[in-house]
């Protein structure tokens, strides 16, 4: 074996340290151990709690790991110290390990390589099982990773004086059986403020209990949809703040509830009409069945007709082609309740591209007056049920913000969640899904500084 001094530099709590290290024969071979001997004397010591010199009074050793030469093998060092002892106060201390990761018992290159690789995309799993460290402690260094990551950029914030003043809130599925969380998102930077499981207005609640309020003082309008009562809290705790219903959740709802329900009704219509005819033609006489059987071929080309329309009502007029133009046009004359509702989503679109509030109210009041008074009772239903919504929906006016960002940001938690088979830590996931989110995040981790 052969034996080399090192001096460490630059720490802050040894400098100009000593050491034997004992390398092994072979250095790739990694069932030999590297054994480093502390130089360090009693003279190099002071009791932290009276000043006084300190003796040596037993060693120690301690096992870490370190990053392998091959993969799939186990680096083991071994450190040989001191503990020593205050002849005045017998107070103890243990000599510190210079090159140890703060909180476990891996060297400082291991962490190295760790917050490396996992900058570049590789998952927990798959370094523990080419390093030989625990997954475990893997997810350590990246929680302290992303904690110091996060903090540095908060600290940016403040230094600038930053305060967001346009905000989105949605929630998310992170289990299988209807459990959610709830984000709240900065829609100018797309940074996530908070992060809570559940999406109830209790569990929501939370947010204004954790988070800093004075961070919101110049917030001016809360994007949201309307499935959870997240308004009543934002209206409270942020009482200068509109709400503005999300105009993508409100246009996707119509296109399900009520253009979609009513396709459907005048489809199955079509096709209970053809299986009765088709019943009325066992006992037609042979005059009355060509003129039947042509019926009944009719009724089933307008239940296939209504069935394969379904995008082209869900599509804006002016994006149509000339072709789908005209073959709505034929549908919506024998089919008066879907030509209305069309009609009214058409309606629906404009209004939310009005930039006048007095406008916008007047218009939405037009609207819903039109869809209660229709007599279909799907349109009927949704207006109903979205008239007590009318101020967060003419907000859109005054401030035309949307959820988009968010709902976009739900597909990197989505492969977060992929990549990881889940996550058991709520605590890690949501540290996670923040440090996602920040400005200078590219893929899985931002690059070192």
């Amino acid at each position: 074996m052969s034996f080399t001094n090192y001096t460490i530099q630059n720490n802050a709590e040894c400098q100009d340290v000593f050491y034997n290290v004992f390398m092994p024969e072979d250095p790739f071979d990694d069932s030999q151990e590297i054994v480093i001997c502390s130089e360090k004397k009693y003279t190099d010591f002071r009791c932290p709690k009276c000043g006084q010199k300190m003796y040596s009074y037993e060693p120690f050793s301690t096992y870490l790991k370190s990053f392998p030469a091959y993969p799939e093998h186990t680096r083991m060092i071994r450190f040989e110290g001191h503990r020593f002892r205050c002849s005045c106060c017998h107070a103890t201390i243990t000599e510190p390990i210079p090159f140890k990761y703060p909180g476990t018992r891996i060297t400082m290159r291991a962490s190295l390589w760790i917050e490396t690789l996992l900058r570049n995309g590789i998952p927990a799993n798959a370094i523990a099982k080419m390093s030989g460290i625990h997954w475990s402690t893997i997810r350590y260094v990246h929680k302290q990773l992303m904690d110091e990551s996060l903090d540095k950029y908060e600290m940016e914030l403040e230094l600038t004086s930053y305060k967001p003043r346009f905000l989105a809130i949605d929630e998310f599925a992170i289990h299988k059986g209807h459990t959610y969380a709830t984000c709240v998102m900065d829609l100018a930077t797309g940074y996530i403020l908070w992060v809570g499981r559940g999406r109830a207005i209790a569990d929501f609640e939370h947010f204004f209990k954790e988070y800093d309020q004075t961070k919101l003082t110049e917030v001016k309008a809360v994007a949201m949809d309307m499935n959870a009562s997240y308004n009543k809290l934002v209206q409270e705790h942020l009482p200068q703040a509109k709400v503005v219903y999300d105009r993508y959740h409100m246009q996707a709802q119509f296109g399900k509830e009520v253009l979609g329900v009513v396709r459907l009704d005048e489809a199955r219509m079509h096709r209970d009409n053809a299986n009765d005819m088709q019943e009325a033609l066992k006992d037609a006489s042979a005059e009355d069945k060509p003129a039947l059987k042509e019926r009944i071929s009719e009724e089933k080309k307008n239940y296939r007709t209504l069935k394969k329309v379904r995008w082209p009502l869900l599509t804006n007029e002016d994006r149509l082609n000339p072709k789908s133009k005209e073959a709505l046009q034929a549908i919506f004359a024998e089919h008066e309740d879907l030509a209305i509702c069309y009609s009214m989503k058409e309606e629906m679109v404009a209004l939310y591209e009005l930039r006048d509030y007095d406008k916008a109210l007047a218009g939405w009041k037009r609207w819903f007056k039109a869809a209660l008074g229709s007599g279909i009772p799907a349109l009927v239903r949704f207006a109903k049920i979205k008239l007590p919504r009318i101020d967060g929906l003419v907000n859109h006016a005054l401030y035309p913000i949307n959820t988009g960002k968010l709902e976009g940001f739900n597909n990197k938690i989505k492969v977060a969640k992929r990549r990881a088979y889940g996550y058991r830590d709520d605590e890690y996931f949501f540290t996670l899904i923040r440090y996602l989110s920040i400005p200078t995040v590219r893929g899985i981790l931002p690059k070192k500084t």
